[in-house]
């Protein structure tokens, strides 16, 4: 049973970590928050919210962990086949004449979606012109995605996706397998750029023909959503591509930044001023 965290607890969660460690989660869903929280307390099998700051204090890297566990993804490779055809077949057409193709993948996660754009970018025969940046809050993450293993578990549910995605190829092509872990080639997938970036107060200094936030802004209430949105719009060339999850809401104000480009894939465009 989930510990019962209340709104004054979670306040002063929430001014520590930010005091400490300078990461905000102050506009973050106040109710799913809590509940992951919750989720964090439980697990770790501590009494309560002052444990848990008692294992901030006591385990420096423990903030990387409690990160992972708040803003854990819905990822997986290929997810929404219906997404990935359409990507193939209507929206990278649009740019393939361009010199140069650039794709942020912001709050990346474990990184299935960055490697499944990697494989449909091969397929088409655009990898080697395209600058792709790879980003996540937790630099733990970054690094464990920057090696490109997955754990075999999820395979089959991969292999399925992939197929119903139109993959041109075998999924198994791209990785090797050893033990419970397959590994994604890194020579196929070397234009891939992964940092650490946190969305909130970091700035981004490129424009990119696509920026990917899929299932990210759901954590998030409209005022931070606002926030990001504009980051987004100043980073997106004119004609650019904005995507977030099936999960995703846009607050009411978007239509300062974004027009509706195809609403079965919740893509977006970049209104220009």
């Amino acid at each position: 049973m989930q510990q019962e965290i209340t709104d004054e607890e979670l306040s002063s969660i929430v001014r520590a970590v930010n005091l400490r460690y300078g990461i905000d989660f102050e506009n973050y869903e106040p109710i799913s928050f809590k509940r992951r929280v919750s989720r964090v307390i439980d697990r770790y099998k501590l009494e309560n919210t002052l444990g848990l700051w008692r294992k901030f204090m006591n385990e420096k890297d423990f903030i990387y962990t409690f990160i992972d566990e708040i803003t854990i993804g819905l990822t997986e490779m290929f997810r929404n086949a219906d997404f990935w055809i359409k990507l193939r077949e209507e929206f990278l057409p649009r740019f393939s004449s361009k010199p140069e193709i650039c794709i942020w993948h912001a709050g990346c996660s474990t990184g299935e979606e960055v490697y499944s754009m990697g494989i449909l970018l091969t397929e088409e025969f655009l990898m080697n012109k395209s600058n792709v940046l790879a980003t996540d809050l937790n630099s733990q993450s970054v690094a464990n995605t920057r090696n490109g293993t997955f754990s075999t578990y999820y395979e089959k549910t991969y292999l399925t996706n992939y197929a119903a995605a139109k993959g041109k190829r075998t999924l198994e092509s791209y990785y090797t397998k050893e033990g419970e872990l397959m590994t994604f080639n890194k020579l196929k997938f070397n234009k891939i750029d992964f940092q650490q970036h946190n969305l909130v107060k970091d700035p981004i200094y490129r424009k990119f023909d696509f920026i990917f936030c899929r299932n990210v802004m759901i954590y998030f209430d409209d005022l931070l959503k606002m926030k990001v949105l504009e980051l987004f719009y100043n980073s997106l060339n004119d004609d650019g591509l904005f995507i977030i999850g099936y999960y995703d809401a846009m607050p009411n104000d978007y239509k300062k930044f974004f027009e509706i480009f195809d609403p079965q894939t919740k893509t977006y465009r970049k209104i220009k001023q």
